[in-house]
């Protein structure tokens, strides 16, 4: 028994090396080019400028101002994300690196480092804009910034879950963009509509729905996590 606990150990820890070194190039990659943070960051900081200027806090009604500012949240996060997140194995076809990183880590590994910086990537998005969208906005938070932080890293970890499969589904496709939204979005939905559930309860005051929608996200991103593990290595090896 200590020696299959042993052998698992070392499996793990050998497979957590070959993503953190995936993660490093990518890294590396981003730093030189940054295309994947410019992509979010100038669509996040645009479409925050225009809802700001074209809704504002003060053109709606103060018992609809919970919900559709927690809407809009979403939506901006949502579509920001897209706009970036599927670089994150379309890079490896272009540049031709594909063929070597599938010679050099395992599947399980390449998956894991591609999952943790696209996760880096939407912590970075979410520090610079739900700041500046709560300020801007004028977002009620009831139930404190904490519930807020819970809520958006449950809602990012699976939204980072699917962008990250669904760009590994796309890579070698033509049309990628377009192809990356209309996969995208019908698994999206149900978080969405979960995110902004949450959110609507950390403005408004509600700790039991901003239970529920906790519980929800972190359903989904669970299944969501077995089943791109499980799909990955045929995807990846095709």
């Amino acid at each position: 028994m200590t020696d299959g606990n042993w052998n698992g150990g070392q499996i793990m820890s050998s497979l957590m090396a070959e993503a953190l070194a995936v993660v490093a190039k990518d890294l590396r990659t981003e730093f030189r080019t940054r295309v994947s943070l410019n992509a979010l960051g100038l669509f996040a900081l645009t479409t925050l400028a225009a809802v700001s200027y074209t809704v504002g806090p003060y053109r709606i009604a103060e018992e609809d101002k919970a919900y559709l500012l927690s809407a809009l949240l979403w939506i901006v996060i949502l579509f920001a994300s897209l706009a970036g997140m599927d670089r994150v194995f379309v890079k490896e076809e272009e540049s031709h690196t594909a063929g070597l990183l599938r010679l050099s880590a395992r599947p399980h590994a390449v998956w894991l480092g591609k999952l943790i910086f696209n996760l880096g990537l939407l912590a970075v998005l979410m520090l610079i804009l739900v700041p500046l969208y709560v300020l801007l906005m004028g977002l009620p938070l009831k139930l404190g910034v904490g519930a807020l932080v819970a809520l958006l890293a449950a809602g990012g970890f699976a939204l980072g879950v699917v962008s990250t499969i669904v760009a590994a589904i796309i890579s070698r496709a033509i049309s990628r963009g377009a192809l990356f939204a209309v996969l995208s979005l019908p698994l999206l939905l149900p978080l969405l509509i979960f995110a902004i559930q949450g959110c609507s309860a950390v403005s408004s005051g509600d700790p039991e729905k901003l239970a529920e929608s906790l519980r929800a996200l972190i359903s989904f991103g669970g299944i969501m996590l077995i089943v791109s593990g499980a799909l990955f290595p045929v995807i990846w090896q095709d």
